[in-house]
């Protein structure tokens, strides 16, 4: 089959495939800190990362913030609220949904482990000069508005 043959698609050189692979490299780099030192899974890390970042956060509302499925969230909200990182409330403004909010042990989690995954973050860049890590972001968000603009 020819290279220039519409039918051929070649991963190595097939943009979705490759940043699915970088996506995933970089994810299991990230996690090194998170599994090891805390035996948390990806899906817990970025349960959790979410609660932390916004305090208090629905179920539904951390699916749509992470991208992770309703199972991948309820699995990983499940195990967090079991070993007793995470507590449920019942909103004050609509009874019908919980917020999920750290618990002390959580809060501490969570603050020992955001310097760690930064620090890991900036070893992943360091081959990237300053320009090309804010170009790497410019050109990341404009991909991403790009397919939310296409879904809507």
């Amino acid at each position: 089959m020819a290279e220039n043959d519409q039918t051929f698609l070649d991963l190595q050189q097939f943009f979705p495939y490759q940043f699915s692979i970088l996506a995933g490299q970089i994810s299991d780099y990230i996690a090194k800190i998170y599994r090891k030192e805390y035996g948390l899974t990806k899906f817990e890390w970025r349960v959790l990362a979410t609660v932390g970042q916004h305090g208090q956060i629905s179920a539904s509302a951390i699916c749509q913030f992470t991208q992770l499925d309703k199972m991948q969230a309820s699995r990983a909200i499940g195990k967090l609220t079991k070993s007793g990182s995470l507590q449920q409330q019942i909103s004050e403004t609509d009874r019908r949904t919980n917020l999920l909010q750290l618990t002390e042990t959580g809060q501490q989690m969570y603050l020992q482990i955001v310097p760690l995954v930064k620090q890991q973050e900036q070893l992943l860049l360091s081959g990237l000069t300053p320009q090309e890590r804010q170009q790497l972001m410019e050109l990341t968000q404009k991909l991403s508005r790009q397919l939310v603009d296409k879904e809507q």
